[in-house]
């Protein structure tokens, strides 16, 4: 979690040695708990995923990035009263939540952990620039849609609730991404930027937790019997200086205090407690080792130069992992700087330049920052060419979209040129890139497309689908064009594709459906609605097609079983229900269909399907 950073009496220097400690600092007991409530937090990560994968369905993800959907579309969800209740919980006791239950500090605890094992000390880098970046971001996440929706006139009244989900890893990233986020935001970004690097320097929910702890009445004390031992300082985690933070005012000012309790549970005197009292709102205490002006704009630009070129990089890179590489890009280039200006610079315990003589790691180390910033300066080359590809793709937007309807337009010379220039572009993005783009290459498809080049058209979606297999898109295309020129098989191949990339694209079922019904083959599409129904049960949109089908071939029990089961599921879901109740009216069941309807009417009274269908249940021919 992230907090405005401050600087440290020992930036270079061994954590707390300015605060003169006595003797070792005796095995902290808040830590072995600690690590014990942490267990029990990924535990109950554990059960919530071994619910969804029994039923289908779970409670939406406890994460505060959820939260984003109330100030986009103004949707409450789980993560948003999360958020909000963590919020408010750490008004009154700081920050516990991200010292006992966050997963990401747990992370960093264990990198730093075997980090130390592995002789490896990280240290504190102070920055005043970065530690502002966790305020950007979470302003640029949760205050900068709502700002907008304002600037633009939008509603701002709640639109609807989502408390559960039948996908958990939908806004998650793949396997790989996930990895490698877990590698740079735990072990890079303590290594380099200290024992909470991530937190510091990038975590967006922190700010938030930041500026509450402020307010917050519940601190780190200290009473008369404090000998200013400097162990507190020592075994501090956070990088919080609390041996003068007490000394100045009686109390643990610093936002980025997590309440891990380790500095009470090694006091000698026992004169920490956690207690309630004033809180510290905009007391700071000065610090005086802080990075040089210019070596602060060498890490501004660094952080922004490599954020904004890895940010989205062949639609993998997710937020909070470009932030983490953005901290650490900033870190590389700072100690590259330095190298150049100070006459010794050392990387934790490694010296790489001393008395103004460059020793071998130095060199090494500067290698590898010249090797950093040339895959930075291609990723923003890859990043801008893929933005220019897809501005020259934008007259064919609507293209796109009408292509296999009847208001597909006709193809004329402007739309020749316009096409033309978009393959170029895509395509000079793909022959730049290291990996197959998804978003260029269904680009180059469809201006190949438009200039009449199938073949060109099917081979580039055939590679988007490889590059992007949890996308459903590239098949769906495919299936369109085949169903286009009549290939029924390839039609189907395409759309099973499609569904099995993605089972969320509910139209891609609906045409499934068809093209099989289109051949006589309702068994088939009943087999593979069930087998979509075995992922995700509860789907109720998916448990309305089937039901359809079962009436379409007359089995009215099937039926009325598939429907009950879509209107338990997605209550708010209209066709199933005025189905379900045709069903009940068909085998003479005409009240409890018209309760049915009124039930649907009572919570969407704006619904007219449910009130014309209401009139016709129980009417003379209103079968």
């Amino acid at each position: 979690m992230a907090r405005k950073g401050a600087g440290h009496p020992a930036d270079e220097g061994r954590q707390g040695a300015a605060c003169g400690p006595t003797g070792r600092p005796r095995a902290s007991k808040a830590t072995r708990l600690r690590v014990w409530v942490l267990v029990g937090v990924h535990l109950l990560f554990a059960i919530h995923m071994l619910d969804w994968a029994t039923t289908g369905r779970t409670y939406g993800l406890f994460e505060p990035s959820e939260s984003m959907e109330f100030s986009k579309h103004s949707v409450v969800n789980v993560g948003l009263l999360f958020f909000g209740g963590l919020i408010l919980s750490t008004l009154l006791l700081g920050r516990f939540f991200c010292g006992w239950a966050c997963h990401l500090v747990a992370l960093q605890d264990l990198c730093r952990w075997l980090l130390l094992r592995a002789g490896i000390t990280p240290r504190p880098l102070r920055s005043r620039t970065l530690a502002w970046v966790p305020f950007v971001a979470g302003g640029y996440m949760f205050v900068w849609p709502l700002a907008y929706r304002i600037g633009i006139g939008d509603e701002l009244a709640v639109r609807g609730a989502e408390f559960t989900t039948q996908d958990v890893w939908a806004t998650m990233p793949g396997p790989w991404v996930g990895l490698a986020t877990f590698v740079v935001c735990g072990f890079v970004c303590v290594w380099f930027l200290g024992s909470k690097g991530f937190c510091t320097y990038a975590c967006p929910y922190g700010a938030a937790f930041s500026l509450a702890d402020r307010f917050a009445p519940g601190r780190i004390r200290v009473d008369d019997s404090c000998k200013g031992c400097g162990h507190c300082t020592q075994v501090c985690t956070s990088n919080v200086d609390v041996k003068r933070e007490v000394a100045a005012f009686g109390m643990v000012v610093d936002p980025g205090c997590m309440k891990c309790m380790d500095c009470v549970s090694v006091c000698p005197e026992d004169a920490l407690r956690f207690g309630f009292g004033k809180p510290a709102l905009l007391q700071r205490l000065q610090r005086a080792a802080r990075l040089p002006a210019l070596e602060e704009v060498v890490v501004a630009g660094a952080f922004a130069a490599t954020f904004f070129a890895v940010r989205g990089l062949y639609d993998l890179v997710p937020f909070l992992f470009a932030l983490g590489l953005g901290a650490c890009g900033a870190f590389v280039a700072l100690r590259s700087v330095q190298l150049l200006r100070r006459p010794s610079v050392r990387l934790v315990r490694q010296p790489l330049k001393e008395s103004g003589r460059l020793l071998p790691a130095g060199r090494r180390f500067l290698g590898v920052a010249a090797l950093v910033a040339i895959a930075v300066g291609h990723a923003g080359v890859v990043q801008v060419l893929g933005l220019q590809a897809t501005q020259a793709f934008e007259p064919l937007a609507q293209a796109r979209a009408d292509w296999f309807t009847s208001a597909r337009p006709e193809v004329d010379d402007r739309m020749l040129a316009e096409a033309a220039e978009a393959e170029r572009r895509s395509e000079r993005a793909i022959a730049v890139g290291l990996v197959p783009d998804a978003r260029r290459l269904m680009e180059s498809a469809w201006a190949a497309l438009v200039m009449g080049e199938d073949e060109r058209f099917r081979e580039r979606m055939e590679r988007a689908r490889a590059a992007a297999p949890r996308a459903g898109a590239p098949a769906l295309d495919l299936a369109h064009e085949a169903r286009a020129r009549g290939d029924r098989e390839a039609t189907v191949r395409h759309l099973r594709a499609a569904v099995a990339a993605d089972p969320d694209l509910h139209n891609a079922w609906q045409e499934l459906v068809e093209v099989l019904a289109e051949r006589g083959d309702l068994q088939g599409a009943i087999d593979a609605l069930q087998l979509g129904l075995r992922d995700r049960p509860a789907d109720g949109r998916l448990l309305d097609l089937l039901g359809t089908l079962y009436m379409a071939r007359g089995k009215a029990l099937e039926a009325e079983v598939a429907l009950e089961r879509a209107v338990a599921e997605e209550p708010d879901l209209v066709p199933p229900r005025i189905k379900l109740a045709q069903v009940l009216a068909l085998r003479g069941a005409v009240g409890e269909a018209r309760d049915l309807l009124r039930r649907g009417i009572e919570a969407q009274p704006d619904e007219v399907a449910l009130r014309d269908a209401l009139s016709q249940i129980g009417a003379p021919g209103g079968r």
